[in-house]
Order: structure tokens, then C-alpha cells, then sequence
């Protein structure tokens, strides 16, 4: 299909669910392509206190709801021929989580899809292969969520591993960090929990890195990129920073309190107090598959969506 043909149909639009914000993305494409025509992003924090708990609040979930709805009248009110909702690591691992999803499906009159962590990582490849549009020899593919991170192994076109670990953004700052500035003790409690997972992760596929491109998604991935260029990536689908820029933004970040990172430009007030962590993930991936350049996609799972929409396979 030709990209005036993609242009010229309705868009499609998906609402990603997510631990720590939700997301509206309408896009026209070609089944190969996305290109995106409306954005919205709400920080709701489905996923407060989950991590001890086990449940999403009562709180959490209203604000969530409402959200939804909000965007799905956006959505509608942009024709989209096709209107989704995914749900990733809060819904997919509370106690509550169907019942949740009832709520936001009575609210916006959309019935959220929880993916499994599987389908989060193959959407998320779909996506930065998308936005990347180069094929590479092998790639690695991470996808630093909320709750979650989701780590792919692809030769050329086909996955070898997609898994789905529980060290997101917000989980770790919950489970770890009590403190403002962060007391030295505690990050280094989450870095010893965290980068175990992160090695038995990359280890088995450590052969195939010296061929491996690391390919970065999500918002601590976006975020890092728009922070080294002092906030002028902000608009920025895709971009690359090395491991030592990477290094040198988590030293800043996880040194300054919560107020003074919020006002780093390139970051979001909204993810000031979760950054530290998010960095943190991104960076002890590429130590462990022993990359010195890290390639960050503006792509995530919502253009993956998409791109199953578009093709009817969704």
C-alpha cells in the first residue's frame, strides 16, 4: 500500500493501559508503518502499592477509569475506524486486575485486552522495528515499562526469546527506594536485586551480542535520550546515546532530590521520583549484553498494536 493510500484511510487508535501512565496513540499506517497523527499520555499510577499488596486501590483504579473514558472520546472523536485497549503489568499480575478492567471497560465503553508478557515484548519489537525500519543481523529489544521489563531476542525478523521481568520503573522505587535524595544503601539494594535479573536475562544470549544492536523502547529509554540532549529529543522518534552518557545521567539523577530533578530538562515532572530506577534498568542491560551504544525507538507497544490492526491480526 502506497503511503498516500495509508494517509487516506481512517486511523486506528489504541489506549495502552500501563503501570505507571496511560497512553493514546491515533496513527494511520500501512500495515508496515505507523504514522502517528494524535498523542495523549496521563500518569495515573495504576500501579500504587501493588508491589506490597498485591491489588490495585480503589483510587488507582477510579483515576485509571477515568482516563480511559477521556481518551476514548478523544479517539472516537478523531473517526478511527479501529479503537483498542491493552492492559500490561498492573492488570495482568493484581489480584484484581479483571475486575479492574470491568471498571474501565464499564467507563470507556472499551474492553481492555490484558496482554501477556509475551505479546508485550513481541508488540514492542514490532514497534521498534517499525520506527527503525533498518533490519539488523541480530537485535536486542527492551521495553522498560512500569511495572515491567520486557527483553527480546530477534535474528533478523525472528523472535528467539521474548520474557517479560518484573522490574519496572515504579515496582522498583516502590519495593526499594524510601528515601529523598536517595539514600546511597537503598539504591544499592536495588541494584543488587534488579541486575541479578538483568544478568540471567542476557546470559544465554550473550554469543549473539557482539552482532547485537540494543534497541531501547519506553519511557525511561525516551526520556534518557531527550535529558542528553537537554531536552531538545523530546519530539524525537528515535535516536541513539552511549553507555557512558547513560552512566552519567543515573549518577545526576539518583544524586539529586525529586524537586531538583524535575527541573532537568528533558524530563517530566511526572517521572521525576521513578527516573532513577528507569535508568538504571536501561543501563544494566547494556552493560550486560556489553554495549556501548544504546539506539532508543519512540516506538512501544501502542504502535505494535496498531500495526496488528492495520493488518488484521489483532
Amino acid at each position: 500500500m502506497t503511503a498516500s493510500r495509508a494517509r487516506s484511510r481512517a486511523p486506528a487508535a489504541v489506549i495502552d493501559i500501563g503501570t505507571n501512565s496511560v497512553k493514546l496513540l491515533v496513527a494511520r499506517g500501512d500495515g508496515t508503518a505507523v504514522h502517528p497523527i494524535h498523542f495523549e499520555r496521563v500518569t495515573t499510577r495504576l500501579g500504587t502499592g501493588l508491589a506490597g499488596s498485591g491489588r490495585i486501590s480503589d483510587a488507582a483504579a477510579s483515576r485509571t477509569a477515568r482516563a480511559v473514558a477521556a481518551m476514548a472520546k478523544s479517539a472516537r472523536g478523531h473517526g478511527v475506524s479501529q479503537l483498542a485497549a491493552v492492559g500490561t503489568y498492573a492488570l495482568r499480575t493484581a489480584s484484581n486486575g479483571p475486575a479492574v478492567a470491568r471498571q474501565i471497560a464499564h467507563a470507556s465503553g472499551v474492553e481492555p485486552r490484558i496482554l501477556s508478557g509475551r505479546d508485550e515484548a513481541q508488540y514492542a519489537f514490532d514497534a521498534a522495528r517499525a520506527v527503525l525500519t533498518r533490519t539488523r543481523p541480530v537485535t536486542f529489544v527492551l521495553d522498560v515499562g512500569g511495572g515491567s521489563a520486557q527483553f527480546v531476542v530477534a535474528r533478523g525478523n525472528r523472535i528467539l526469546s521474548a520474557r517479560s521481568y518484573p522490574i519496572g520503573a515504579l515496582r522498583l522505587t516502590e519495593k526499594h527506594i524510601h528515601t529523598d535524595p536517595i539514600d546511597p544503601a537503598e539504591y544499592a539494594r536495588m541494584l543488587r536485586d534488579m541486575t541479578r535479573t538483568v544478568e540471567r536475562a542476557v546470559a544465554p544470549h550473550l554469543a549473539l551480542a557482539p552482532r547485537a544492536a540494543l534497541i531501547a523502547v519506553g519511557g525511561s529509554a525516551t526520556t534518557a535520550l531527550a535529558m542528553a540532549h537537554g531536552g531538545r529529543a523530546m519530539r524525537a522518534r528515535s535516536g541513539t546515546i552511549t553507555v557512558s552518557g547513560l552512566r552519567a545521567l543515573e549518577q545526576r539523577c539518583r544524586a539529586a532530590s525529586t524537586a531538583t530533578r524535575r527541573r532537568m530538562p528533558g524530563l517530566p515532572a511526572d517521572r521525576a521520583d521513578i527516573i532513577p530506577a528507569g535508568l538504571a534498568v536501561v543501563l544494566a542491560f547494556a552493560r550486560a549484553a556489553r554495549k556501548r551504544v544504546v539506539h532508543v525507538s519512540g516506538g512501544g507497544i501502542r504502535e505494535g498494536v496498531v500495526l496488528a490492526m492495520l493488518r488484521g491480526t489483532w
